[in-house]
C-alpha cells in the first residue's frame, strides 16, 4: 500500500524518456491480463532449498526470475531478489543476515519480510487457494472509476495482477500489477488494486502523442507534479486520513499522517521554489530536483491532501481535468481554498512555472485530450 508508496513506476507517455522505469526483460511477451501466483509457487521450492544451504541450479534460478511476479518486481525495485533469499535462508549466511537486519534500514525490513513469509507458508497458502480472483479484479477495477472520469475503466482489460515474495509493498508497473503475497494478506487487497488500477486507467486515458521536444531540465519537476497527481487522486481510494495500517508499517504511516498534516507549510516552500524557476530559468532543474526531494514519497500525503479538499469542495468532477493535466490540480487546489477563504496556496511567480510546463507538455495545441503523463 505504500506505493505506491514508496515509489511509483511511472509508464505513462514519455516516462521512459524522461528516466521512467523500463519495461521488464525478457525473450516472452507477459500476459496482458489475468492474476498469476507463478512467482509465489517457485518461491516455496528455491527457499526449500535454500534452508538446507544448496544452492538451487541456474535453470531454477531462471525459472523463478522469469515469472510474471519476479520479472514486475526487478523492475520495480532492482535486481536483489536473488541475492535477497540466498542470505535469508541460506544457514550460511547467517552472519551477514544478522548483520544486515541489525541496520534498521528498507534492506532489514526486507529480510526481515522474507523470513516472516516463510514462518507463515501454511497460512498464505490457503490464503492464496482462497482468492476468488474474478470478483477481486471486478471490484478492484470498480473503485479505480471513483474518481476517474465516466467510461475511463471501460478502455482495455484490467491489467495483469502477479503475485510475488519480495518486500512489504507492491507496484504499477508498466505491463501490470506486482504485489507481495504477505503484504496482500496484511492488507485490503481490493483496496490496494483498486489504488494500483486507478493509475493503469489514468495512463491509458492519456492518449495525445507525445511532444516533439522535451528538456532534461524540466523532468525532475515534471515528474514532482505527475507524482503529486497520481498519487494523490489514487490515494482517496485505500488512504483514509489519519492513515492506519498494521504494525509493520508503523514508520511510514507515522511519516504518512506527518506530512500529510504539513501540506500547507510544504506548498508553501514549492511555491518558493517554483517562484525562483519564473524568476530565473537556469534554476529549473535545481529547483525541480528540491522539489521532488520535497514531496516525500513521491507527493503520496501531500496530493491526497491536495485532492481530497478538491473533491470535499467541489466534487469528484472537478478531479478529471487533472487525469490529463497535472497542473489542473494545483489550480483546482487554489480554487478550493478561495472558496475556503484562505490565502492563495501559489504565487503569480509560481504560477507562471506551472503554466510554462502546462504549455510544453500537457496543453499542446496538435491534441485536444492532453498528454497528463508525457513528463
Amino acid at each position: 500500500m505504500r506505493t505506491c508508496t514508496s515509489i511509483f513506476v511511472f509508464a505513462f507517455g514519455l516516462a521512459a524518456s524522461l528516466g521512467g522505469q523500463a519495461m521488464p526483460p525478457s525473450d516472452r511477451p507477459l500476459p496482458v491480463t489475468g492474476v498469476d501466483f507463478s512467482a509465489v509457487d517457485q518461491f516455496w521450492e528455491i527457499a526449500d532449498i535454500l534452508s538446507t544451504d544448496a544452492e538451487p541450479s541456474e535453470e531454477q534460478w531462471r525459472s523463478l526470475l522469469a515469472t510474471p511476479g519476479y520479472r514486475l518486481a526487478q523492475s520495480a525495485v532492482g535486481d536483489v531478489m536473488r541475492e535477497n533469499m540466498e542470505i535469508a535462508f541460506r544457514p550460511s549466511r547467517r552472519a551477514t543476515l544478522d548483520s544486515l537486519t541489525g541496520l534498521g534500514n528498507d534492506r532489514s525490513a526486507d529480510l526481515k519480510h522474507l523470513i516472516r513469509a516463510v514462518t507463515m507458508r501454511n497460512q498464505l497458502v490457503t490464503y492464496r487457494d482462497s482468492l476468488q480472483t474474478s470478483t477481486l479484479i471486478r471490484n478492484a477495477v470498480g473503485l479505480a472509476g471513483r474518481f476517474l472520469p465516466p467510461g475511463a475503466t471501460a478502455v482495455g482489460q484490467p491489467p495483469l495482477v502477479a503475485f510475488a515474495l519480495f518486500k512489504d509493498d507492491g507496484y504499477s508497473v508498466g505491463p501490470g500489477v506486482v504485489i507481495d503475497i504477505l503484504h496482500a494478506y496484511d492488507s485490503n487487497l481490493v483496496l490496494f488494486l483498486g489504488h494500483e488500477f486507478n493509475h493503469t486507467y489514468l495512463a491509458r486515458a492519456n492518449t495525445a502523442p507525445p511532444p516533439s521536444v522535451v528538456f532534461d531540465a524540466d523532468k525532475p519537476l515534471g515528474f514532482a507534479l505527475l507524482g503529486l497527481r497520481s498519487e494523490g487522486i489514487a490515494d482517496l481510494i485505500d488512504k483514509p486520513y489519519p492513515l492506519v495500517e498494521p504494525p509493520s508499517l508503523a514508520r511510514y504511516v507515522a511519516r504518512y499522517n506527518a506530512e500529510y498534516a504539513r501540506t500547507p507549510a510544504t506548498l508553501q516552500v514549492l511555491d518558493s521554489l517554483l517562484t525562483a524557476i519564473s524568476d530565473d530559468s537556469t534554476q529549473m532543474a535545481t529547483a525541480g530536483k528540491r522539489a521532488r526531494a520535497l514531496l516525500w514519497s513521491n507527493g503520496h500525503p501531500n496530493g491526497a491532501y491536495i485532492a481530497r479538499e478538491i473533491y470535499e469542495t467541489f466534487g469528484v468532477d472537478s478531479l478529471f481535468p487533472a487525469v490529463t493535466d497535472p497542473v489542473a490540480l494545483l489550480r483546482t487546489y487554489a480554487a478550493a481554498e478561495a472558496k475556503h477563504g484562505r490565502p492563495a496556496p501559489f504565487s503569480p511567480g509560481a504560477m507562471r512555472t506551472l503554466e510554462l510546463l502546462e504549455t510544453r507538455y500537457w496543453h499542446r495545441p496538435t491534441s485536444s485530450v492532453g498528454n497528463g503523463g508525457a513528463l
